[in-house]
Formats: structure tokens, C-alpha cells, sequence
């Protein structure tokens, strides 16, 4: 019982600082990518406003990462779920096809293929 406590612990011990570092990286991310059009050298910026925040939110999330992590994988599925793209509808399908045939002819164009070229095969259009 005592050696489990203390791979345990040990464990716990050494996931405290990858979590900091994740959840360190992720918060530096969002900020940095939120007030860049704010100021003109954003990552300045968080390094001498943000950073002593960032940091201690951090450690405190690393120190709970056994709650923290979950809970953010969690979250991170709830939002792929809700905001995956849905399946197209009959209407975006025929736009979509529409643009890639007007990109395909535009490409034959610019390389100098004829559009009545009888070696062209048009049943794959």
C-alpha cells in the first residue's frame, strides 16, 4: 500500500508542472490573440501586464489538474460538438461545384487549354 502512495504521489508530483505549462500556453494564446489589435506589440505587452496572472493561474491549474484537465478536455468537445460544421445542404453543394468548375475552366484558361478540346474528358465535370 505505501509503494502505491507514493507512485501516486509521485505521479501527481510530476503532472503538476506539464499541466502549468498547458494551461500556461493556452491562456498566453488566447490573450496574446485577443489584444493584437489593441496595442502594437501585443506579446510585450502581456509580458508586462498579463504575465504575473497568467503564471499564478496556472500553477493553481496545474496543482488541480487532476479537476483542471478533465474539465478542459470536457469543454474542448462540447465546443467541436456544437460547432462542427453541419452537413451541406443540396443549394451549398451546387455553389460549391459551380466555383470549382469556374476555377477549372479559369486554370485551363490560363495555361492555354482550348475549351473545345475533343481529348478533354467532360464526364468527369
Amino acid at each position: 500500500m505505501s509503494w502505491f502512495l507514493l507512485v501516486a504521489t509521485a505521479g501527481y508530483l510530476a503532472c503538476i508542472p506539464l499541466a502549468a505549462r498547458l494551461f500556461y500556453g493556452i491562456q498566453r494564446r488566447q490573450i496574446i490573440s485577443l489584444e493584437g489589435g489593441e496595442h502594437s506589440d501585443p506579446v510585450g505587452y502581456f509580458e508586462t501586464h498579463d504575465r504575473p496572472g497568467v503564471a499564478a493561474a496556472a500553477v493553481a491549474a496545474g496543482l488541480l489538474w487532476p479537476l483542471t484537465v478533465p474539465v478542459y478536455a470536457v469543454g474542448r468537445l462540447v465546443v467541436v460538438a456544437v460547432t462542427a460544421r453541419p452537413r451541406r445542404s443540396s443549394y451549398e453543394r451546387r455553389l460549391h461545384s459551380r466555383q470549382v468548375h469556374e476555377r477549372i475552366l479559369e486554370l485551363e484558361e490560363g495555361l492555354g487549354i482550348p475549351a473545345d478540346d475533343p481529348d478533354r474528358d467532360r464526364t468527369r465535370l
